[in-house]
């Protein structure tokens, strides 16, 4: 093994079992769901996911130094602040990490900077397997089971278009065929009827024409006038979600959102509630419908995933401030790791634009891929600091020899 790959697998490198496990994980579940028309998967991803991001951390502080440990502090500081009033109004612990899970996920991304993934063409090969095993299945049962039915590959379409979307970009450097896989995606996404998911679809195309600065003037001009095109496809989507005189559910968690918070402070529109505060039992039974989403408690009371949307969430307890925060964190991971600028703000719209419908980013459908753009870009990075002949050369060539410079350590 060279110098460089040894440096390459060294200090913070992610090990190949952890990086064959999410590969395994993610082609198993997505191959058991196949068959299963108008069922989601069997495996449960969301713990799955979570597990992964609790074994890397536990892997990332056995290896080495954190590349960002003020930051890590300064979370680890803020988490205090929420843990010890929760624990005083003896809070549902188990809703007090619904809640804030999304702690957890900046702490992962802190353990992140500066880590390197290693080769990143099997990553590729699993993205292209997920999406295309997503567009087979949406395929199949809109054919056997009609157009109306929505099913996902992992889970709901909301979550795993996010997830999808959000690879694309932060492996879109490492991606040959671009066009092929982000039409492909289109389609899963018209097949879908996702609404948040048409937006992120919207914001990964908007990202694509952005890398297209070595194109000619006419190629430009041709994505520019693309543009209106690729709007069409969330306005499509929303106006067939939203039939004539119908009501949006987001709207409905929205006006509940506004009745709680109508006699709010500025200290409170700041900093939110007392973690956790619950809803009033108007408001939980405005929103009885989601009878699933109460607290665990079980005597009829709910907290704030009521509201579904984790901008709402995130505001009610956390205030502006933790919503801040939040874009703040993953902001400075990403562009601490040097993930290119428009990739980062792709990510981060995406993110923010999930969390304006479902979990943004309390989930780790968005999160995961935010973790693996920074772990991809540390991996580069890497390689051509060390490789001042390979700067003038294009990312693509870098990569491809990294690959074949990489492999299991033997």
């Amino acid at each position: 093994m060279t110098d460089l790959s040894r440096r390459i697998h060294d200090s913070g490198a992610v090990p190949q079992v952890l990086r064959s496990a999410l590969y395994v994980m993610l082609l198993v579940a997505g191959i058991l769901s196949v068959p299963r028309l108008g069922e989601f998967g069997v495996l449960p991803m969301t713990s799955l996911f979570d597990a992964w991001l609790i074994l890397f951390v536990l892997i990332m502080i056995s290896r080495g130094r954190i590349a960002a440990p003020g930051l890590l502090f300064f979370l680890a500081g803020y988490l205090v602040t929420r843990v010890v009033p929760a624990f005083v109004t003896n809070s549902p612990l188990e809703d007090f990490l619904q809640a804030y899970r999304w702690m957890f996920y900046l702490m992962v991304l802190a353990f992140a900077i500066r880590k390197k993934w290693g080769p990143v063409r099997p990553l590729v090969i699993v993205t292209w397997l997920l999406i295309g095993m997503a567009t087979l299945k949406s395929i199949l049962t809109s054919a056997v089971l009609g157009p109306n039915e929505r099913p996902g590959l992992l889970t709901e379409n909301n979550f795993e278009l996010a997830l999808f979307s959000g690879l694309v970009v932060a492996l879109y450097r490492h991606i040959r065929h671009k066009f092929l896989i982000i039409f492909t995606l289109g389609t899963l996404t018209l097949l879908s009827g996702s609404r948040s998911g048409a937006v992120a679809f919207l914001i990964l195309c908007l990202f694509a024409i952005s890398q297209a600065q070595k194109a000619s003037l006419l190629v430009k001009y041709l994505l520019a006038c693309l543009i209106p095109l690729l709007v069409l496809i969330p306005l499509q989507i929303f106006a067939s979600r939203n039939p004539e005189g119908g009501q949006i559910d987001r709207l409905n968690f929205f006006d509940v959102f506004l009745s709680e918070t109508q006699k709010w402070t500025s200290i409170e529109w700041l900093f939110g509630t007392v973690p956790i505060s619950p809803v009033s039992r108007e408001g939980c039974d405005r929103l009885s419908f989601y009878q699933a989403l109460f607290s665990t408690t079980g005597d009829g009371s709910c907290y704030s995933v009521i509201f579904h949307a984790f901008t709402l969430r995130v505001i009610f307890d956390a205030g502006i401030f933790g919503f801040l925060l939040v874009i703040w964190v993953v902001w400075f991971a990403l562009r601490k790791s040097r993930v290119q600028r428009t990739g980062a703000i792709a990510l981060v719209l995406i993110a923010i634009s999930n969390g304006f419908s479902v979990s943004g980013f309390n989930s780790p459908y968005i999160m995961i891929p935010v973790v693996l753009a920074i772990l991809t870009a540390a991996r580069t990075n890497q390689y051509l600091s060390n490789c001042p002949k390979e700067r003038l050369q294009s990312e693509t060539q870098v990569n491809r020899q990294l690959d074949r410079k990489t492999g299991p350590r033997k």
